[in-house]
């Protein structure tokens, strides 16, 4: 589904990413795991042509990515929900999950913002509330939400978890895995709540300044405790 290789990113004069590769097949869920200022974000943003200058080579569902700009990455099916959430705030939760329809590539119907509140706790109540008046965790889940509006084969959720309560990152996390696999979505999360990480997907990828440093299921992982003292310990 999406092939990496050799990936640069930079910002100005700053290189950010250092010759990253990894692949995510189909319907696969990855976690990218690592600190503040690991290039997590940079990574995302870097497949989304959302900021940074990348260099080397992107394939996703067969195409290159290569001069494809940000918009025509969407309507191949790559969705990202940035960790600011991004949501506009003076309208609807429904009008804010309306909004990302235009994103559906060709062919495909969008479905409605009831049938994505149906899929989250946090969003069935919510529907006619200004996006403004909505908790933490409300806001969040309009985020994925959105994302999910344009039928993605590829959501990328960028620090999905950040300062929320925990039973909202645990039924996040339910949700979000349950949707994943009904919908037979691929899934790469960046995450520093490692719980959430692992609810949620099949493996993970560890970025350690800008470079990979591991890529393993979660079984490898937990066989090596010394990855989370060396990459992940604050």
């Amino acid at each position: 589904m999406l092939e990496v290789r050799d990936l640069d990113a930079f910002y100005g004069d700053s290189h950010i990413l250092h010759r990253v590769s990894f692949d995510i097949g189909a319907g696969e869920g990855v976690a990218l795991l690592g600190r503040n200022g690991a290039g997590k974000s940079t990574l995302l943003k870097a497949l989304m042509d959302a900021g940074p200058r990348a260099t080397g080579r992107m394939r996703f569902d067969g195409h290159d990515l290569a001069g494809a700009p940000t918009h025509r990455r969407a309507r191949l099916g790559m969705t990202l929900v940035p960790e600011d959430r991004r949501i506009f705030p003076h309208v609807s939760v429904a009008e804010n999950l309306e909004l990302a329809r235009h994103a559906c590539p060709s062919g495909l119907t969008p479905p409605t913002p009831a049938e994505i509140a149906a899929q989250f706790t946090l969003l069935q109540p919510i529907l006619d509330r200004r996006a403004d008046r909505l908790s933490g965790g409300q806001q969040q889940m309009v985020a994925v939400g959105r994302g999910l509006m344009a039928r993605p084969k590829l959501l990328m959720l960028d620090e999905p978890a950040e300062g929320l309560a925990p039973v909202i990152v645990e039924d996040m996390a339910r949700e979000i895995a349950v949707v994943r696999r009904r919908e037979k979505l691929s899934l790469l999360v960046t995450e520093q709540n490692i719980d959430f990480a692992r609810a949620c997907t099949d493996r993970l990828l560890v970025i350690d300044s800008g470079a990979m440093v591991f890529s393993g299921d979660w079984a490898a992982f937990d066989a090596a405790p010394d990855l989370e003292a060396r990459f992940l310990a604050v």
